[in-house]
């Protein structure tokens, strides 16, 4: 079977993403009606906003080794991560959404007390049961996004993907500084800015970060300072208190 594979240059690639479920006529429309929209704004006002889960203790998939290794149970821990930029990349707004489980960060420093994200300058965390983008959390993105551009005396486009919680029409307050412009449904592979790979940077930064740390740990475990990690499938773990630190 092989053999046959490569002879037919045949290799196995996995399903992702929903650009097979875009109509492809209604999506060129879609393209000319933001193209119209986004000339009436220069790069640097046109904004693109977009969510993404970031587990930031998950141990990695895969492995370089000699030998197979029995896997450990996946840590789900996850952080809800708002990404904002511009498109001419001046402005990746430091001030970024996450969203966590908890109200008082963890911190692996025992003497550390627990504090809220307020007490570390992060001024746009919240919180619920399941760390989930919620309508109201949205709203207090918007406003606070729209008053930083009031304050500047700006105009600008944000481009968002149609998830129910974006809708603005939903809410009291209009923003009065940003305009905003929906995506149509199924379209956010082929027409989401953030989608271009600078949500996989983003990531793969955070993880590089995490790496470096382990290495630290295994370090230490060489030097016979094990007891001062704890069990080997804890090495990749890391605090969330470190995880919002790396994501700013």
């Amino acid at each position: 079977m092989e053999k046959v594979e490569k002879r037919h240059c045949i290799k196995m690639n996995r399903i992702h993403g929903e650009a097979a479920s875009t109509d492809i006529e209604s999506l060129q429309i879609a393209k000319a009606a933001i193209k119209e929209k986004v000339e009436g704004y220069s790069a640097c006002d046109i904004y693109n906003f977009d969510e993404t889960a970031l587990f930031y203790a998950a141990l990695p998939r895969t492995r370089i080794s000699h030998q197979k290794f029995s896997g450990w149970n996946e840590n789900k821990k996850l952080l809800i991560v708002g990404l904002l930029y511009n498109a001419d990349g001046i402005d990746k707004w430091s001030d970024i959404l996450m969203i966590g489980h908890a109200r008082r960060l963890n911190c692996s420093n025992k003497n550390s007390k627990k504090q809220e994200a307020v007490d570390h300058g992060f001024f746009m965390y919240h919180y619920n049961s399941k760390a989930w983008m919620t309508r109201s959390i949205f709203y207090v993105f918007l406003h606070h996004f729209d008053r930083s551009m009031k304050v500047q005396n700006r105009k600008v486009l944000l481009i968002l993907n149609s998830f129910s919680d974006h809708i603005y029409h939903k809410y009291n307050n209009v923003p009065t500084n940003v305009e905003l412009l929906f995506l149509p449904r199924n379209t956010t592979s082929h027409l989401q800015p953030l989608n271009g790979s600078i949500i996989w940077a983003s990531k793969t930064y955070f993880k590089c970060k995490q790496y470096a740390k382990t290495y630290q740990y295994i370090g230490m475990i060489q030097n016979g300072k094990q007891d001062k990690i704890g069990a080997i499938d804890k090495i990749f773990e890391i605090d969330q208190l470190w995880a919002i630190k790396w994501i700013r």
